[in-house]
């Protein structure tokens, strides 16, 4: 499941060919984890005639009882083959951590089709429909071990860009994905941005995340909810 909105670097290297992005952001945590984390992350794109190619690295890092340790991690990378100038096919991959829900390691790749809905430069609507499988180990140790082992899920989204303002843009990025044979086994994953210009080489940016998974360890909550704001280097 991707964790991060790339849909304001998908106009960055649509535009230019190439883009990347270093942020720092301030996290306010309530579910399953409570408190406020500092976090990075790096993102980077190019183009090169019909292929598109993302990168995203993430890590949060809170301070727990006077000691400095890793909250999460997160890497994710994307090729985009263009079909038409509607229809694209795409590949990716996943690895991430996080300690607050019990995930040592989850493992994902998936592929299929990216078809653009609407597609202005005030608005741009797009879904898609792929592939996934997905393998989750689990903190055993303090869990039940629901959730944990090989899944192959039928992933989907809808991502939506709104340009309010020639210095302000608007995103949202909602994923459903449920099992293919347990179809009440499902996640679902929405990312809403806004994206702030204060100049061309810096922006400040606001991330609102809410995260339902129906089958989590007996310790773990099903929803989350995450609050980052962040200032953002745009190259």
């Amino acid at each position: 499941m991707g964790q991060v909105n790339v849909e304001p670097l998908r106009q960055q290297v649509s535009e230019t060919g190439f883009g990347a992005r270093l942020r720092a952001s301030v996290t306010t945590y309530a579910g399953n984890t409570q408190g406020v984390i500092f976090g990075g992350s790096a993102l980077a794109g190019a183009r090169a005639k019909r292929n598109v190619a993302y990168v995203v690295l993430t890590g949060d890092y809170a301070r727990l009882n006077g000691a400095i340790s890793v909250a999460k991690w997160f890497a994710h990378a994307r090729h985009n083959y263009e079909l038409s100038n509607w229809v694209w096919w795409e590949e990716y991959g996943q690895v991430e951590s996080d300690r607050f829900r019990r995930v040592t390691v989850r493992e994902l790749i998936g592929a299929g089709p990216r078809i653009g809905i609407v597609q202005r430069e005030a608005v741009e609507l797009f879904c898609g429909a792929s592939y996934m499988y997905e393998h989750t180990a689990l903190d055993t140790t303090e869990s039940s071990g629901v959730g944990e082992g090989g899944a192959h899920r039928f992933s989907n989204y809808l991502a939506l860009t709104l340009r309010a303002h020639d210095r302000i843009s608007l995103s949202s990025v909602t994923y459903l994905q449920p099992r293919f044979d347990e179809p009440s086994d499902f996640t679902v994953l929405t990312v809403n941005s806004g994206d702030f210009t204060i100049t061309d080489l810096l922006h400040s940016r606001i991330d609102v995340t809410v995260r339902y998974d129906s089958s989590t360890p007996s310790d773990v909550e099903r929803a989350d909810l995450e609050l980052k704001s962040s200032l953002e280097l745009v190259f």
